[in-house]
């Protein structure tokens, strides 16, 4: 058991630093490591914690997973910022450090294969992302959000 729990979190790390580096994004590998590490861990201690119990119905074990897609809202909240033009910067960072916990999630929970296309698709779009202006690709541009200050003040 212990084996496996540590090999489930030391490849969710790994697949986080991967995402991370592939990212380019200023909060770099090292973020999107522990945050699918820590993932991971509250999926393998939601789980264990739920076969301790016999009862069925009296113990939740996606009670955990579900505050883990909560609490990364709030983290992913405070990667997104205002730019000097105005513009809204950091939202593909914090949508990429959602989905990296979420597939920390997987890997904890031992779904391989879920995880290997979850983690194809992912390096797919990070990838091409680079190449292809999927913007241009999908339609028309889309308007981008700018903030204005309040007059009275």
């Amino acid at each position: 058991m212990l084996l496996m729990a540590a090999a489930r979190i030391g490849a969710a790390g790994l697949l986080g630093a991967v995402i991370g580096k592939a990212t380019k994004s200023n909060p770099g590998a090292r973020l999107f490591a522990l945050v699918a590490m820590g993932s991971a861990l509250v999926s393998i201690v939601s789980t264990e914690f739920f076969q301790l119990f016999i009862l069925p119905g009296s113990v939740d074990p996606g009670r955990l997973a579900a505050q883990v897609i909560s609490a990364l809202g709030f983290i992913g909240s405070g990667l997104i910022w205002l730019g000097d033009n105005k513009q809204v910067r950091g939202t593909g960072t914090a949508a990429t450090l959602w989905l990296t916990a979420i597939l920390g999630m997987l890997v904890g929970a031992g779904m391989t294969t879920v995880t290997a296309g979850a983690a194809f698709f992912t390096a797919l779009v990070l990838l091409l992302g680079n190449f292809i202006n999927f913007d241009k690709l999908l339609g028309p541009k889309t308007e981008n959000i700018y903030v204005k200050e309040s007059e009275d003040k």
